[in-house]
């Protein structure tokens, strides 16, 4: 008897040795595969925050360089206006220059959305150089208007793709989030001491408009 009491003893002692063990290597795996996804969950953040920052530094030099193309554009057409012989191309030759950079840079790091768009930006620029050479008043002011609205989409699209918050947007988001919060506060749904509440009242408290 006292043999199989020592024999049971030892046999439990060697489970609880084999158990911790288990336990043990189990706990150093889940915490290498732990360690491991934050390595990769924080190594993908960094590459995503690099490729926001690299995107944000090519929008905002394609708008600089269109904005600049559009200057000269101007330029152009006040002087036809006042009947100055002028070579549209050679004016225009800088500025073209540094926007064709910009735009080979927009459209092999930025997203689809904003690539499209800045096309489309791009092409009615274009579009205005043969009425600012021409002084075609009606023309240019059509097409002006046409390339302020691509510009507006692109800027849009350009803070969507970068997750710019509009600053007035979330000030209403977070009025609308207290508005409701103090609606379902005040409007007996939720009362201090009732039931509902968990407290020790009778409820009987009256409810705010």
């Amino acid at each position: 008897m006292t043999n199989a009491s020592a024999w049971f003893a030892l046999a439990g002692a060697l489970g609880g040795v084999a158990l911790a063990g288990v336990m043990g290597l189990v706990t150093a795996v889940l915490t290498h595969r732990w360690t491991e996804q934050a390595r990769v969950d924080a190594y993908r953040k960094e590459q995503m925050r690099a490729i926001r920052d690299q995107r944000r530094e090519v929008s905002h030099n394609f708008l600089v360089a269109t904005n600049l193309f559009w200057q000269a554009l101007d330029q152009l057409y006040q002087k036809a206006c006042r009947g100055e012989e002028i070579d549209s191309f050679e004016h225009l030759r800088a500025a073209n220059t540094a926007l064709q950079d910009a735009y080979v840079d927009l459209t092999i790091t930025c997203g689809a959305r904003v690539r499209n768009i800045a096309d489309v930006y791009h092409r009615k620029l274009y579009d205005l150089r043969p009425a600012a050479q021409a002084a075609d008043n009606d023309n240019w002011s059509d097409l002006n208007e046409k390339q302020r609205q691509a510009r507006r989409d692109l800027r849009e699209a350009m803070r969507v793709e970068l997750d710019v918050l509009d600053l007035y947007v979330v000030l209403n988001q977070a009025e609308l989030v207290v508005h409701v919060v103090t609606r379902v506060r005040f409007s007996g749904r939720w009362r201090p001491g009732s039931r509902r509440s968990g407290g020790g009242g009778t409820g009987s408290s009256s409810a705010c408009a």
